[in-house]
């Protein structure tokens, strides 16, 4: 039943999902992997795909493939997962959450919202009345309030675990008192939240809302919460492809050379020779903006004093549009991203990108910051790892369906 979420799958994956089961979440997360949605439609006003996906929704409820779970409680999730040779946990829970406007009760997005996806997620929204996966959020707390609440829970037999493609180990449990209820809400109502993943559902959920202000059903969506201030947030970075370029090598590097330092690390080097370039791309980069950048067969190390901007920032800024002379109409058409640096490295080796970027991580202080300056991110300027499973928890109107099936 369950999946990554909707924007972490590729043409190949989906085949798996769509071939493991007629019951994956997959076939109402991608509708146009069956065929049933294309560009042109979700741009248009075509409702078809969408009308499908509740079709099938209430066909399994029906079936009781679905059961919906009648006590209220807030559900506990811990993902355990391996990074830089340790276990590490990321402990948060699944709760219905109000939908605010933007900052008003100090619900801050970190990255721009692209118009496309976010139409998709909200036609899916209107035409199914489901959340089938959650925004991830995320409070600060160092006290610590929900994780000694969890302790007790965390004693119990999970309710539900699996092992995702990643091999990281998720399981989840199910908290009913009342009390402690009261204390994990009282918590997040005095704190503003950040979204970590999810900027395009919690954008849809927001507008489906404004449209349906008098459905009590639409004012909430299914959110996971996690603190900042635990041991298992990890935000990894998202390299950068370029299809295209406007500069000859020679003249790309000596504009970049007007404002960075340029160094090369190697040319024709080994895959060792590429692992630690990346080092050298992270040492010092809490005093420097520092980049690696694939052009053929080289890597070279660009770096210039750390400004109050962030990496991804000075990239979109300096780089692409102020050295490589790109609009950001002609970046939607030749920038793609890749959060795993070999794809990077591999692409433009074999020639099918023209240069490639590698990237530090975004410190979580960083993108507080930028939050609390009202300022966003340009699209995929971070990766939170491990990514939360979708359809291990759901929102679905029950009594839509309720009507619907008579």
């Amino acid at each position: 039943m369950i999946s990554p979420p909707y924007d972490q799958f590729n043409p190949e994956l989906e085949k798996v999902f769509f071939a493991k089961s007629p019951y994956t979440i997959a076939h109402l997360i991608l509708p146009k992997a069956e065929g049933l949605k294309t560009k042109s439609e979700v741009e248009g006003d075509s409702w078809k795909p969408y009308e499908a996906v509740r079709h099938r929704l209430s066909g399994w409820l029906e079936d009781k493939v679905i059961v919906p779970d009648e006590k209220p409680g807030i559900y506990v999730y811990r993902i355990t997962f391996r990074e830089g040779g340790r276990e590490r946990q990321n402990l948060g829970f699944f709760v219905l959450g109000k939908l605010e406007e933007y900052l008003e009760q100090g619900v801050a997005p970190h990255e721009n919202i692209m118009a496309l996806p976010r139409e998709d997620r909200l036609k899916l929204r209107l035409s199914t009345q489901a959340d089938f996966g959650p925004v991830y959020l995320l409070y600060r707390d160092r006290e610590k309030v929900f994780e000694k609440i969890a302790a007790a829970v965390l004693s119990r037999p999970p309710i539900a675990q699996a092992h995702d493609m990643a091999g990281e180990w998720h399981q989840l449990w199910k908290l009913t008192y009342a009390s402690d209820i009261d204390k994990i809400v009282s918590l997040l109502a005095s704190r503003p939240v950040l979204i970590a993943d999810g900027h395009h559902r919690y954008d849809a959920a927001l507008e489906s809302h404004r449209r349906n202000p008098d459905q009590p059903w639409f004012a909430h969506r299914l959110m996971a919460f996690f603190n900042a201030e635990g041991d298992g947030l990890s935000i990894r970075p998202i390299h950068r492809l370029l299809y295209d370029l406007k500069l000859s090598k020679k003249e790309g590097l000596g504009r970049l050379s007007e404002n960075f330092e340029v160094s090369i690390l190697y040319a024709g080097g080994s895959e060792e020779d590429f692992l630690n370039a990346q080092k050298n791309v992270r040492e010092n980069s809490d005093k420097e903006h520092r980049f690696g950048l694939l052009l053929d067969d080289s890597f070279y190390l660009l770096a210039c004093p750390r400004t109050e901007n962030l990496d991804v920032v000075i990239l979109n800024q300096e780089i692409f549009k102020n050295v490589f002379g790109f609009s950001d109409e002609e970046l939607r058409e030749v920038l793609d991203y890749s959060k795993d640096a070999g794809e990077v490295a591999d692409k433009v080796g074999n020639g099918k990108a023209k240069a490639g970027f590698i990237l530090n991580p975004t410190r979580m202080e960083e993108i507080w910051k930028v939050v609390r300056s009202g300022q966003k991110l340009p699209p995929k300027s971070t990766s939170f790892y491990p990514k939360l499973l979708t359809g291990l928890v759901m929102n679905i109107n029950s009594d839509f369906y309720k009507k619907s099936n008579g």
